[in-house]
């Protein structure tokens, strides 16, 4: 097994950015969800409510800043002052943008596997299958077995380089992989399949219980 992609979302429900090699801390990936979308209210949002967010991006700038691209190519950082108005207008809702801290320890990454992700394209031939839709931190390649693989890795453990992950529970899908990303159109078939065929779960969790740094093209190994 070896690291196929990596990806970090510096805005929760916003796109976001593929790397190649990451940090990976008790919370996670490094900068990943530090930024959160407040609606109206100045509660955190997301895309199941506002839908227009899956279509911006977001990529990191500077600890706790990131630059958002609009999906007609218009580009601002998150700490300019008209952010919020710009974001308000490309997503067409009152938002604005505040720091936030992710606070799940035991959902530190989201792991998917390229077995999953294929059987999914084969199951829906109808449907664009994308990473984008399911917003992984991780993902793996040459992982053995068909299907989706990572749902019986359960209270396994792993270890990427120095990085020892602890797989915690399945991801429970929403909405938010049916809505329209500047990669995938909408498609509400995608979450009836995945509700119906695999109990509504996509992808695992996993805990860090020794931090470290993991790059494209790293082995990934079993402990137990």
């Amino acid at each position: 097994m070896r690291v196929d992609q990596l990806w970090r979302y510096p805005v929760k429900s916003v796109g976001g950015e593929s790397l190649t090699s990451a940090t990976v801390g008790a919370y996670g990936i490094e900068g990943d969800r530090v930024i959160a979308v407040h609606d109206e209210r100045d509660e955190v949002t997301w895309a199941g409510a506002i839908p227009g967010l899956m279509r911006v991006r977001a990529v990191t700038v500077g600890e706790g800043v990131a630059e958002l691209v609009l999906p007609d190519g218009e580009r601002f950082r998150s700490d300019a002052p008209d952010a919020g108005a710009r974001l308000s207008a490309a997503v067409n809702a009152k938002v604005t943008l505040a720091a936030h801290r992710p606070d799940q320890p035991d959902a530190a990454l989201h792991v998917l596997t390229t077995t999953s992700l294929r059987s999914l394209d084969r199951a829906l031939p109808e449907s664009a299958i994308d990473v984008t839709r399911f917003r992984p931190n991780l993902v793996l390649d040459g992982v053995p077995g068909a299907g989706h693989p990572e749902h019986d890795w359960l209270g396994r453990r792993m270890a990427i380089g120095a990085l020892r992950l602890r797989f915690t529970g399945g991801c429970d899908r929403c909405v938010m992989i049916t809505k329209e990303t500047p990669t995938v159109p909408h498609d509400r078939g995608v979450l009836r399949w995945v509700a119906r065929e695999l109990g509504n779960t996509l992808g695992v969790y996993a805990a860090v219980e020794s931090p470290g740094q993991v790059r494209v093209g790293d082995e990934a190994r079993w402990l137990d």
